[in-house]
Formats: C-alpha cells, structure tokens, sequence
C-alpha cells in the first residue's frame, strides 16, 4: 500500500483528534503500569537528560508529550510528528507552549522533513506499522546525539498470550481480533490487523537494531498488559523477570 493511501487511512481513522480536547496527562507516578503509555511516562523521565531535545514519531493526540510536560520533565524542546494531517491539526491546536515545534513527516524517512539532532526519539506502536522498519531505523539513528536513545513499545508476538493462540492453531493478531479480520468495537478492519505490518519479539527487534541499524545496547523493560485473571502486583512482577514473555516489546535503543 502506498503512503498517501496510509495517511488517508489513519486521517479517517483520527479525524476527531483534529477537533478533541488536549488529553488528560497521565502521572509519573506509575508503580504498576498496565499499558504502553503508563510504562513509558514511568520509565523516561529517570533517562531523559536535563533540557531534553526530544522528538515523539506518531505523536498521536499527544498524551505522551501532556504528560511529560505536565510531569515537571526538564525539556529543551519537544518535536511533534505524525502522518496524519488530522492529527497534525490536533496537535498544533492544543499545544501552545514555545517548546513545541510540530512536522507532518513520515517514519520510514523522518530526516527528509526533521532536522536533529535529539537526545530520544519516541516510537510507541509505531515500528510494527512501518513498511520498511529496517531502512527506517537507520535513517532515525542518523537523528541521535552521541548517547541518545530511541524508546520503542511494540506488541510481543512471544508473549504467553499469542504463544498459547498458536498452539491452538489461532493467528495471534496484536491490534484486533477474529485472526486480524474485526475491530475490537466489532467492525470490519480497513487494513489488515489495523495496519500492524511487523510482529517481534524482544530478540528479532534487538538482533536488527544492533547488528544491522547501528544502534550499539539495547536496554528491556518490562510492563504487565494482559488478562485481569492475573492481579495487577503479580503480572508487573512476571513481567520485570522475564520480559520475553510476560510484557510487550519495551526497550531503549541507545546510539
């Protein structure tokens, strides 16, 4: 699929981010995170250097960004990029503080529209929907400070969920259900499994940030998503021992 067809995609999916409210920031205070927003306010501000030049990659409505702010997070400047223009619109809208600097760009090849260099670019639910995510990160790489960082959630094709719905013989998709085909509101998906074009695991996504994107650690963290059979404590501690398994695809990629 073309890019224009993808941004027109998620420019009907979003087109209410164009006119909604600021989102609620989320507290730094996170001891039990339960979903990728929650684990990455909880992590970032401990590893964000002072006066921050940051830059978030599918912005979204940009909760991440409120939140950090709203946080008290020392940042020096805050780049907010998305291919959606409705959600461009959105943001430019509701972000006013001098900080903020805005960019339609494209992920695949952000410096083309983006000028760095930044201490952490932030991709959360991004890489899975990238067509090329190899050429891709080299090109985001090329964006980084010496000792800067890109954070990365994306969802886990070994956690223990999709390693039992492949035993079963069921396809694991990671953005809808009926095996990629429905919606979780029950419609017909527009792309398959909501555009999620890549599925990892902690080892695929480390071998290709190191070996072939330049990127020289990669440092795991763990959060617990998943069934409430499992109590909140207990999940968190399952996934802080063993990520590969219990959590989604969180981890920093320093340069």
């Amino acid at each position: 699929m073309s890019q224009p067809n993808l941004a027109r995609h998620y420019d009907i999916k979003y087109a209410a981010d164009a006119t909604d409210e600021a989102p609620t920031p989320l507290s730094l205070d996170q001891p039990l995170p339960t979903d990728r927003f929650s684990a990455a306010v909880a992590e970032l501000p401990r590893r964000l250097p002072k006066d921050a030049d940051i830059l978030e990659l599918g912005a979204g409505n940009g909760l991440m960004a409120q939140s950090l702010l709203a946080g008290g997070v020392s940042i020096g400047s805050y780049t907010l990029g998305d291919l959606s223009a409705a959600r461009m619109a959105g943001l430019r809208r509701n972000f006013t503080d001098s900080r903020f600097r805005f960019v339609q760009t494209d992920a695949e090849h952000p410096s083309a529209t983006v000028q760095g260099p930044f201490d952490a670019v932030l991709m959360l639910a991004l890489i899975e929907h990238l067509v090329d995510p190899l050429r891709a990160m080299i090109d985001i790489r090329s964006l980084l400070k010496p000792g800067g960082f890109v954070y990365l959630d994306t969802p886990n094709l070994a956690k223990w969920t999709r390693r039992a719905k492949l035993a079963l013989g069921y396809f694991p998709s990671t953005a809808s259900t009926n095996e990629g085909l429905t919606t979780y509101d029950g419609r017909e998906v527009d792309l398959y499994d909501e555009g999620h074009l890549h599925y990892f695991t902690y080892r695929s996504l480390e071998l290709m940030l190191t070996r072939r994107c330049g990127f020289s650690r990669v440092v795991r963290t763990g959060y617990y998503m998943g069934p409430r059979l499992i109590d909140a404590r207990v999940g968190t501690r399952l996934a802080r021992w063993r990520p590969t398994m219990f959590s989604e695809v969180a981890c920093f990629a320093y340069a």
